[in-house]
This record gives C-alpha cells, structure tokens and sequence, in this order.
C-alpha cells in the first residue's frame, strides 16, 4: 500500500510538473486534484485504515510515517494554486508534531519525479479497480447498499487468486460483499456478482 501511493505521488509529481512548464495550469490543477481526492482520500486513507487499527506495530508506523511524507508532498504541490491556505497548513502540521520546518514552504524545494511503475504497486491499481466496478455493477443492478453479496470472479489466474485472498477483507468492507471466491469455489447463493 505504500509503495502504491509513493508510485501515485510520483505520478503526480510528474503530471503537475509537465503541465505547469507548458502554461497548463487547468491540467496541473488537474491532476493535483485528482491525486489528493482520488488516490490519497478515497483509496490510501480508506485501505490504510485497518493497518492504523491493527496489532503490527512496525506496518503502523511505517504507513504513519509514509501518511506524513504525502501529506507534505501534498502540501507542496498545492502550495501554486493556494499558497496562503498551504502555508498555514505546513506550519500548523509541524507545530502538531513537535518539529521545527528549515524553511517556509514558499522557499522549499518542489517535489522530485520518482519512479513512476513500481509492480508492487499494480496489486493495489488491481484492488481498486475490482472494488470500483464492483461498486458500479452493484449500482446498475439496483443492489441496496446495505446488501452484502458473495463476488465470484470466474477465470482468475493464480496470482489474482493470490490478491483475492490477500484482499479479502478490503473487498469484503469496501465492495460490500459476503464472501469472496472463485469459479470452482461458488457459494450457494441466490444474488452474486461475478466478474468474468
């Protein structure tokens, strides 16, 4: 999970860039956007939120301290299209951590481009994407959100069935499903997604 957001930063990172040296501010206002609220906001802090609430303390502070690193990132890469508010923040966000900043956020360096493909990363663009269209079938098919129903995922080769089972509690809580199997494994139930 960190290393797919680190991998999502770095995209960012580029993306804004590219778009700010081309006068594109619409396109880098973008894709700043699209990282805080999407990636950040909707995926990292929603699959982070059973690593916080766990008993592996070493993962705990691993993803505190890679929440931290994005948000200042995040801080950073606002601060052109509101300077004022982001300058607040980084000053405020160190005083809540008991640290000193060397410098106002107006004079620190922008963000570096990382690696933009990490294949660790691709299990968690695998993740979200199965839980977004299991989320959208759910809605073309007028299933009550409240509604918790088994997901079949017919033809799965054997590292998806690997993420499967990794994921399962993810997909379980965020998909809203009962259970999680594959073809040769269906539950016996009367309502099912299956994604083929």
């Amino acid at each position: 999970l960190n290393r797919w957001i680190a991998t999502e930063l770095s995209r960012a990172v580029k993306g804004v860039t590219e778009a700010l040296e081309a006068y594109r501010f619409n396109d880098a206002a973008a894709a700043a956007y699209r990282f805080v609220w999407n990636s950040f906001c909707d995926w990292y802090l929603e699959l982070a939120k059973p690593i916080f609430l766990g008993e592996d303390q070493r993962l705990k502070d691993e993803t505190r301290a890679t929440c931290a690193w994005v948000l200042d990132e995040i801080l950073k890469l606002l601060h052109p299209f509101m300077p004022f508010i982001t300058e607040e923040l980084w000053a405020k966000t160190a005083a809540e951590a008991g640290i000193v900043r060397p410098a106002m956020l107006v004079t620190t360096r922008w963000p570096k481009i990382g690696p933009t493909h990490d294949a660790a990363a691709d299990e968690i663009d695998w993740l979200v994407g199965l839980i977004t269209e299991v989320r959208s079938v759910r809605a073309e098919m007028n299933v009550p959100a409240g509604a918790q129903i088994p997901l079949v995922v017919v033809g799965a080769s054997e590292r998806t069935k690997g993420w499967l089972a990794i994921h399962e509690a993810a997909l379980q809580r965020l998909a809203r499903v009962s259970t999680v199997a594959t073809a040769d494994e269906t539950p016996s139930a009367s309502a099912q997604i299956v994604v083929g």
